[in-house]
């Protein structure tokens, strides 16, 4: 059984928290049971956990043989209760450039927590430019390491050297029996005002895990001076329990971290410690994103610890602001609106939230905090803080009926078929499935035309679109207790509260993604009254920030003409679906920049809407490909169809014709989406708008989409197609003949009518 960390720790938790609720005497037996199976095995060779813990191997299986660990560094506390339980894990070590793996350690009762064990036969590791302590940058050579990146030899010069080593870029120190340990990135080591380092891992490992703290990242935070050193920061989520309240909740988090960091060495003890209500930003494979996690630290610190240039006319409240905000704190007065003035999104507010605890001391403000719209009325409210200590406290919403779990089942499997069984008529156009990311839970974002979408992009994601989870608006699905009843008993929608704090809404949409849900969303907000693709809203880019989820972009087509908003009864027509390549967070980051989350989401929602609109013109927006100075080229990128008959007049073939031929090429309203098409036997000429004097050999009347496939699949209309009137021609012969001086030979959907 392979996995990465977040699946050993996963298992940790199942068989910890049934060992708990099982009774003390059995959770003891479980702690003390894994001491000494793990001494034995330590001291001499032997292993009694199928005996001791018989149940949990049960639990497995029976017959598990061996367990690897990879993609990460797995935790020291999580190996030593694996061990205990006689399950021992393989940790190895590798990257892709490695094809990928380059140590494993040996499975056995001896095994070292951290160890990533011998290189494989044939491949060399060692340790260079190593520090006293025996720390030093990783490199590999062997006929498993790369030669290179394929057309960059720029790149692969920075990370292969003249004699083959590559360099991983990962730290480790090896001990004397060749044994490789990873303390972390080179890039991520903390180095302080004396140049002593300090490793990231290392003290996370040391900490280990602390009561009531849920997730934790170390990273290292400017100090603010001249002297180039950092100090050592720690980013903590808490964990929520249902029976306590946050400003409780926080107090006892604080107090168990500070606790916890008292046991260090004073070297590795964090200096600024803060805790966190969201979830810590992390990869697909669940590695903390410690970039990020920097970020957050420094911009909450920064603004709990600002500058007044102005005693007499600045508040300690506009002062927090301002720097929050980036902002002179002579620049913001009584009356400046938090989102309107200042663009303080729902994660800029929480960020508010927690800098104002810091600076006022109180880790109990009131609960309006994050609704205020003017700094005078955050300023009003904060005054009568210290007397409304309590936090409002919102009416309960009324029970509703929940139906027995077999009747739910029922009625949500009928409900499929039929919702199956109704696109399944429709015949939807889907293309772009290749880019589905089935390993792994994504944000899927589409436009918003009808009541229809949503089963349509369940319909085009297949079985990945099975049990995918819709953020609804809780003021429209759920506004009263018999919609409320039916949508939580029979569908897989999840309310949204528009008017709930914005920490509560980030929290309960991350939950499902926490889960491993792939969650879709609409970020227009509304159906479109006029079938275009609106202004996008934040929401979707703040989650997929904030938790390190991909999005995976489509644009739907027809659902607009068949039932708008307003409509009854649906009307006949097509629709069809285009999915785009995945969005990867981590692109995403690299094309906006190291600037504040709230810019960093407002500049990541305006790519994805680049991306819906381009599958709307028939292209894929491929991220892997731009770098940051294309982004504004994106902004006013030209119109779509240009690059198509770019590449379509590249693919032009000469003495296929003899006679000059003439094509038009009607593909919507848009002065952009007429063009025609002139060849010879030796020249083609291509360009937007009608022919002259309005005659043309052959007229294709077809869909942008649908020519951007005949042209970069080359796709063949089938007769369905041309019956159905989504492709119209004078002369279906000459479309023949149009493929061939292209080269565009016939594949996909069948032959051209005749």
């Amino acid at each position: 059984m392979v996995g990465v960390p977040a699946l050993w720790q996963m298992l940790e938790r199942k068989i910890v928290g049934e060992a708990e609720r099982s009774g003390a005497v059995v959770g003891k037996y479980l702690e003390w049971g894994g001491v000494a199976n793990r001494w034995l095995g330590q001291k001499l060779g032997l292993d009694l956990g199928k005996v001791l813990f018989a149940t949990v191997h049960r639990g497995l299986g029976g017959r598990m043989r061996l367990l690897v660990s990879g993609g990460a560094a797995l935790p020291a506390s999580t190996h030593q209760l694996f061990a205990g339980l006689g399950l021992h894990l393989a940790e190895g070590y590798g990257l892709t450039e490695a094809a990928p793996v380059l140590t494993v350690a040996k499975a056995s009762a001896r095994a070292k927590p951290g160890s990533v064990g011998r290189p494989l036969p044939g491949v060399e590791v060692r340790v260079a430019d190593a520090d006293a302590s025996g720390v030093g940058e990783v490199v590999a050579r062997g006929p498993n390491v790369m030669l290179g990146y394929v057309g960059d030899p720029e790149a692969t010069r920075a990370v292969v050297d003249d004699e083959g080593w590559l360099h991983t870029g990962d730290l480790g120190r090896l001990d004397a029996d060749g044994r490789l340990t990873i303390v972390g990135r080179k890039k991520d080591v903390i180095v302080d005002a004396t140049g002593e380092n300090v490793y990231p891992d290392d003290v996370e490992n040391l900490l280990g895990p602390i009561p009531g703290i849920a997730e934790l990242v170390v990273v290292g935070v400017s100090t603010g001076a001249n002297d180039g050193g950092e100090r050592v920061g720690l980013l903590a989520r808490p964990e929520e329990r249902e029976d306590e309240e946050r400003p409780a909740r926080m107090t006892r988090a604080e107090a168990a971290v500070r606790q916890a960091v008292q046991q260090l060495p004073a070297r590795q003890r964090p200096a600024v410690i803060q805790l966190y209500d969201a979830e810590l930003p992390r990869t697909a494979t669940r590695k903390v994103k410690r970039r990020e996690a920097r970020i957050i630290l420094e911009r909450i610190v920064a603004a709990a610890t600002p500058i007044l240039q102005d005693a007499e006319s600045t508040t300690p409240v506009r002062a927090v602001v301002a720097s929050l905000a980036r902002k002179k704190p002579s620049e913001v007065s009584g009356h400046t609106r938090l989102v309107a003035d200042l663009g303080l999104d729902s994660l800029a507010m929480l960020d508010l939230v927690l800098a104002l605890e810091q600076h006022l001391g109180s880790r109990k403000l009131p609960a309006d905090v994050a609704r205020v719209e003017t700094v005078a009325e955050l300023e009003k409210l904060l005054g009568e803080a210290p007397r409304v200590v309590a936090e409002r406290s919102e009416a309960p919403a009324p029970a509703v009926p929940r139906a027995p779990e077999p009747v739910r089942a029922i009625v949500k499997r009928l409900l499929g078929r039929g919702q199956r069984a109704f696109h399944e008529l429709l015949d939807p156009e889907v293309t772009g499935r290749a880019f589905i990311p089935h390993n792994r839970n994504t944000i899927v974002i589409a436009n918003h035309t009808s009541h229809l979408d949503m089963g349509l992009v369940k319909h085009a994601l297949g079985s990945y679109g099975e049990g995918i989870v819709t953020l609804a608006a809780a003021d429209y699905f759920f506004d009263d207790r018999w919609k409320r009843a039916y949508f939580e008993n029979f569908t897989n929608l999840a309310p949204l509260d528009r008017k709930r704090g914005i920490s509560k809404t980030i929290r309960a949409a991350g939950e499902i993604l926490a889960q491993g849900k792939t969650v879709l969303v609409f970020p227009e907000g509304t159906r479109s009254t006029n079938g275009e693709v609106q202004p996008f809203k934040r929401l979707f880019a703040q989650l997929a920030l904030a938790h390190g989820v991909d999005i995976l972009p489509i644009y739907l087509r027809g659902t607009f003409a068949m039932l708008p908003k307003g409509a009854a009864l649906p009307r006949p027509g097509r629709v069809g679906a285009s999915i785009g390549p995945v969005l990867r967070v981590a692109d995403l980051l690299r094309l906006v920049g190291d600037v504040g989350l709230s810019e960093q989401a407002r500049r990541v929602t305006e790519i994805a809407r680049w991306a819906v609109e381009s599958l709307r013109d028939g292209l894929a927006l491929d991220l892997t490909r731009l770098g940051p100075d294309d982004l504004a080229q994106l902004g006013r990128r030209p119109a779509a169809l240009a690059k198509v008959f770019g590449e379509l007049e590249k693919r032009f073939q000469k003495g296929v014709v003899e006679a000059p031929l003439s094509f038009y090429f009607a593909l919507g309203d848009e002065p952009d989406h007429k063009w025609t098409c002139t060849v010879d036997a030796e020249r083609c000429v291509i360009r937007m708008g009608k022919p002259e004097r309005g005659v043309a050999d052959c007229v294709l009347k077809t869909s942008p989409a649908t020519f951007t496939r005949i042209v970069r699949e080359a796709y063949t209309p089938g007769v369905e197609e041309f019956v159905s009137g989504a492709v119209k021609s004078n002369d279906v012969g000459l479309l023949g003949t149009f493929q061939r001086v292209f080269g565009l030979g016939g594949s996909g959907g069948g032959r051209v009518a005749s």
